[in-house]
């Protein structure tokens, strides 16, 4: 179960990025340094999904890839190109070796790939390499017309593709509370990470929050709209429930245990 946690930490990091919104400071720094402002994109369905091997810990088992596919599009926010000499998009594995995926001296600037040695191609990297939780990072670099060479934070021109398994839980959900049943959608944000309109104990209050699913494995991102620090952890049933065996907002409830009927 720690490997498993571990996992679950790590990827839990990533995603958690795509729910914050870009800090203000960071845009200004950048827009005084490079010139521009960004933005990217992916589609939903953009992601490297597969299947763990059976009976081996979660970060040691074989990956069987089911989808792999990214399409990805970095556009002009605010600033001008007038000074940039290129902008190119750069991939790397786990933080490893840099390879260029693609430059422009015009935006936007799109990219799609729709297999898994393309995703990998310059990194000496294979399926049988993949375990859930690596994570396929890609950046936005810019070169000045002036020699300086910047990347944008991560807020702003990253995106991490994370190895997971396949998840499908967007849907409207039940909790029997003792005041009568109240409803809570989820809604998808990327594969693996959604989005709940209320948090449990406050159906339909948009009190929202985000959590990650890894391989059925559910953790809530401590990401809340209110100063309290909140958790939870749980799994997918075998009939698509979601269950939280416990979960807290710090100073009202801690340990609390749900289930959420899938409507």
């Amino acid at each position: 179960m720690k490997k498993i946690k571990n996992v679950l930490l790590l990827i839990a990091s990533v995603l958690a990025i795509y729910s914050c919104e870009t800090d203000a400071d960071t845009v200004a720094e950048i827009s005084d340094e490079a010139g521009l402002i960004i933005d990217v994109n992916t589609t939903l369905n953009s992601s490297i999904l597969g299947s763990p091997e059976a009976g081996v810990d979660l970060d040691e088992a074989m990956v069987t890839i089911t989808n792999a596919y990214l399409n990805l599009t970095v556009s002009l926010t605010a600033g001008s190109l007038d000074d940039i000499e290129k902008i190119e998009i750069v991939k790397s594995f786990n933080s490893g070796t840099e390879a260029v995926v693609a430059e422009s001296t015009t935006l936007p600037l799109n990219i799609e790939i729709s297999d898994l040695e393309s995703l990998f191609e310059g990194l000496d990297v294979s399926e049988s390499d993949l375990r859930i939780g690596d994570v396929l990072t890609f950046r936005t670099k810019v070169y000045q017309t002036d020699g300086d060479v910047y990347y944008y934070s991560t807020s702003l021109g990253n995106y991490d593709m994370v190895v997971n398994c396949s998840s499908d839980l967007a849907a409207s959900y039940v909790i029997d509370y003792t005041s009568g049943p109240g409803t809570h959608v989820v809604t998808e944000l990327s594969p693996g990470l959604y989005e709940m309109d209320s948090m449990m104990g406050w159906p339909g209050s948009g009190y929202t929050i985000t959590f990650t699913d890894t391989c059925g494995i559910l953790s809530i991102i401590n990401d809340w709209q209110f100063s309290n620090v909140i958790y939870g952890e749980g799994y997918v049933d075998n009939d698509g429930n979601i269950v939280w065996e416990t979960s807290g907002v710090e100073n009202v409830y801690d340990g609390s245990s749900w289930i959420m009927y899938r409507q």
